[in-house]
């Protein structure tokens, strides 16, 4: 599709359904300025303040382009935001140059998905060479458990010249 049919394309949605295009554009847009990925800023995923040293912690809004059709969050979605967690730590705090990719991941779910908020807080819980287990808890803004997950990550190293 190209621009031109992209604009009459457009042109012809929703109110509604332009929002999920303003959102898209904002997302590919803040690409740019944060370097985060594209799914992250789709979903609005932030890092919040964490004293602790030990973990990390990031959230992302509840709004309707994460429900499902009984009106709570997609449990991918969730599982998502657990293995973003997980992965933004390890390369945040463990090593600036280094990347991590999933391995295993296990989620187990709790809770619907509701409220305004979910919070990820990710943690190490074992590190053998290059092999990393990760555990995150989700919790919602109202402090209800919705997800536990544990994963395994591979550190991929960067050359330092």
């Amino acid at each position: 599709m190209d621009k031109q049919q992209l604009l009459a394309a457009i042109e012809q949605l929703s109110d509604r359904e332009c929002k999920a295009i303003e959102r898209t554009l904002t997302a590919v847009q803040n690409m740019k300025e944060n370097k985060y990925p594209f799914l992250g800023n789709f979903l609005g995923v932030t890092e919040e303040t964490d004293a602790d040293s030990e973990t990390f912690v990031c959230s992302m809004p509840i709004g309707r382009e994460v429900l499902n059709p009984y009106r709570i969050v997609y449990g991918g979605i969730t599982a998502t935001l657990a293995d973003m967690a997980m992965g933004w730590m390890l390369e945040k705090r463990i090593s600036g140059q280094d990347k991590f990719v999933t391995l295993d991941m296990h989620t187990n779910y709790h809770r619907a998905g509701t409220g305004k908020r979910l919070i990820a807080t990710a943690r190490v819980i074992n590190q053998a060479q290059d092999i990393w287990q990760m555990a995150c808890d989700v919790h919602n803004d109202r402090g209800d458990l919705v997800v536990t997950s544990t994963g395994t990550f591979l550190q991929l190293h960067r050359s330092r010249d």
